[in-house]
């Protein structure tokens, strides 16, 4: 599996090279974006995810635990318990859409 986390108000960095651009400015698009990909494990309730990479490091090796709250159609809406963010302790709620993707163009 794999999530990809994106704040729809992220703004572009003044630069394409993202090393070079201001530190403040990667400082905002890494609080502002996260990814993580691995493995998952489904018994029941809840889903389990076991992460093998991520743009946080310190999740690598650690399993993250969510609630399925509701799958209909293509969409599945995930609950993960509260974790600090920004000073405070932040609960998630999580909408996975089934991406379809488009037949080649020939």
């Amino acid at each position: 599996m794999m999530a990809i986390i994106s704040n729809a108000r992220r703004r572009p960095l003044s630069t394409i090279d993202y090393v070079a651009a201001p530190v403040e400015e990667r400082a905002e698009a890494f609080a502002t974006f996260a990814a993580y990909a691995g493995t998952f494990t489904l018994e029941g309730n809840p889903v389990t995810h076991h992460v093998q990479i991520s743009s946080v490091q310190n999740r690598v090796g650690t399993d993250l635990v969510r609630t399925i709250v509701k799958l209909e159609g293509d969409q599945l809406i995930l609950r993960a318990p509260p974790i600090p963010r920004g000073g405070a302790l932040v609960a998630t709620v999580l909408v996975w859409q089934r991406w379809k993707a488009e037949p080649p163009r020939r």
